[in-house]
């Protein structure tokens, strides 16, 4: 029986961006000149295009089934990378899936947004400095 897993499949597409004079020889090894388009997928089971996908996550197990960049970004780390972009699919799916994993990184994210802002500190009538 196939597997009837949910998948995170992100596939990746170079192209020259806008104003690339494309005819001339070797513009495709500058990076400056390439964009990245990115078409995010959530599927039951796997299909046969997954060959092509850089990155695929197993949202059943909680795993990387495959991760073409070839860094070292474990399972939250690139589920927190996809969820800025996509939440709404992933919300949708995940609170169904696994309500519990989904609250603990919603807590985790949320965590990290506030020690990337902190808010402002609250000054005191007596510690305030007058205007000039």
């Amino acid at each position: 029986m196939a597997s009837k897993n949910l998948y995170l499949v992100a596939f990746y597409f170079a192209r020259p961006k806008r104003g690339v004079n494309t005819t001339r020889a070797g513009w495709m090894e500058k990076s400056g000149n390439l964009q990245y388009d990115e078409r995010v997928e959530i599927t039951r089971g796997l299909k046969k295009d997954v060959s092509m996908a850089k990155i695929v996550l197993n949202l059943n197990t909680k795993t990387v089934e495959k991760n073409g960049w070839s860094d070292t970004r474990d399972f939250k780390e690139l589920f927190k990378y996809f969820f800025k972009g996509y939440h709404d699919y992933i919300t949708q799916v995940m609170a169904r899936l696994d309500p519990k994993f989904f609250n603990e990184m919603l807590d985790e994210i949320q965590a990290e947004h506030d020690a990337a802002n902190p808010t402002a500190v609250e000054v005191k009538a007596d510690e305030a400095i007058p205007a000039q």
